[in-house]
């Protein structure tokens, strides 16, 4: 017996190269958030350092800085692919 081609339907609605997907419009939004409250508690590291310690107080601050940049920077490249396109 011969097989039959099933194809998937065509997808309703903008196409995906047309949109910037909601995730990645929240990690940016979350980034900007993390990078904002990082920016805001910069007087406050000297306080937690001597209450935590110094090696503690960076390594947190040193991650809760990158995982802000990537999430930014994730957002940020989806938007900018979206606007002027992927060249």
């Amino acid at each position: 017996m011969a097989e039959q081609e099933t194809s998937a339907p065509a997808p309703v609605g903008p196409t995906p190269a047309n949109t910037v997907p909601l995730m990645k419009a929240g990690l940016f939004v979350a980034g900007c958030v993390l990078l904002v409250l990082a920016a805001a508690n910069l007087s406050n590291l000297g306080q937690w350092s001597d209450r935590w310690g110094q090696i503690p107080v960076v390594l947190v601050f040193f991650l809760v800085m990158s995982i802000a940049g990537r999430w930014f920077w994730t957002g940020a490249d989806a938007i900018l692919a979206r606007v002027i396109g992927n060249r």
